[in-house]
């Protein structure tokens, strides 16, 4: 058998990791499927690429919220720290981003953008830095200068990039390289910044209810109610409202908060939540008041019905057993009276 070389990549989403596998070099049909990724929860923006590892870094801020005119640049600051118990080395990589319906990030190149409708809203090349590699020694920290220039011909509207920073393999006597005779592994997390621009002042904030998701009917006593909503505008917005759940008598049983969700130009997001059914009547009205970013605001009504299938079943089986021990006690009553 060959020897053969790949890398994972640890991208980081929220609580947990993403691993991508990128093969480098194949030299035999069989290859041996490592799976080198575990979801963990992580706080205080620290990524570790694996147990025991060094490679760990810290990073701030994790976004840029930025009102910029076409031709302007602006300037500021990234602080990035070493926390892990050796030197690492640090490339600075860039990206476009976007994020998907059910709120995954997804970083690409301008090159692996298929759908047009999303190029406007690109920033490559806007970016550049002044380092981008160098090392940081156990427990250093370093202030990173970035420089974001508009180009004078760029659409106007939001525009979103990241500024990542991954850690390198530093040879095979790093931690980070898990080696056998007949391969190697490098894992490399990378950290990073987002940047949510937007360009002139032309901003469109709108918004649609694009799917509302409310069954008409659910036996199972409880139901998922969602709603997805598509941004039409040119920048990114925030929706905000409620969609409230009443039973038959018009009290509130359920309210689910509509916010502290970015929705970008061309894209949708789904917010949902399971109604549980709370009375034996089990019949509801759900109402939806959402705004978007210009304050217009969509609102929707619908009804559910979640019929108490299981009581009103126990409640048959009581009665038809009562029933049952009834007629059986007058018949046994009218037996013993017809033979005194």
């Amino acid at each position: 058998m060959k020897i053969f070389n790949f890398i994972i990549f640890l991208n980081i989403k929220n609580s947990g990791i993403i691993c991508k596998i990128k093969n480098t070099k194949i030299e035999n049909s069989v290859l041996i499927a490592v799976t080198f990724c575990a979801v963990f929860m992580f706080s205080n923006k620290l990524v570790r690429a694996a147990e025991g590892s060094p490679i760990a870094l810290r990073i701030s801020p994790l976004s840029y919220d930025l009102e910029i005119n076409p031709g302007e640049e602006k300037s500021g600051k990234i602080y990035i720290e070493n926390t892990s118990d050796a030197d690492i080395e640090v490339q600075a990589e860039f990206s476009n981003f976007f994020v998907d319906t059910g709120g995954d990030y997804i970083f690409t190149d301008e090159k692996e953008i298929g759908n047009e409708n999303l190029k406007p809203y690109l920033m490559s090349g806007w970016f550049s830095l002044n380092e981008n590699n160098f090392t940081l020694g156990k427990g250093e920290n370093k202030l990173v200068d970035y420089k974001l220039k508009v180009p004078g011909d760029a659409s106007l509207g939001g525009h979103y990039g990241v500024i990542f920073f991954r850690t390198a393999c530093q040879g095979s006597n790093d931690k980070a390289v898990v080696s056998t005779d007949k391969s190697s592994v490098c894992v490399s997390g990378r950290v990073g910044t987002l940047f949510l621009v937007q360009v002139g002042g032309n901003a469109a904030r709108k918004g649609i209810l694009k799917k509302i998701d409310v069954p008409k009917l659910s036996l199972s006593g409880r139901a998922n109610l969602s709603v997805e909503i598509e941004n039409t505008g040119n920048t990114h917005f925030r929706p905000e409202g409620q969609i409230v759940a009443t039973n038959l008598f018009g009290q509130e049983i359920s309210k689910m908060e509509i916010k502290d969700k970015t929705i970008l130009p061309t894209m949708s997001r789904k917010f949902s939540e399971d109604l549980t059914r709370e009375d034996l009547f089990g019949f509801y009205k759900i109402q939806g008041s959402i705004r978007d970013g210009d304050g217009n605001e969509m609102k929707f009504s619908r009804y559910i019905f979640m019929p108490p299938w299981k009581e009103t079943l126990a409640a048959v089986l009581i009665v038809g057993v009562l029933v049952w021990f009834l007629k059986k006690f007058r018949i046994s009553a009218r037996g013993g009276s017809a033979s005194g």
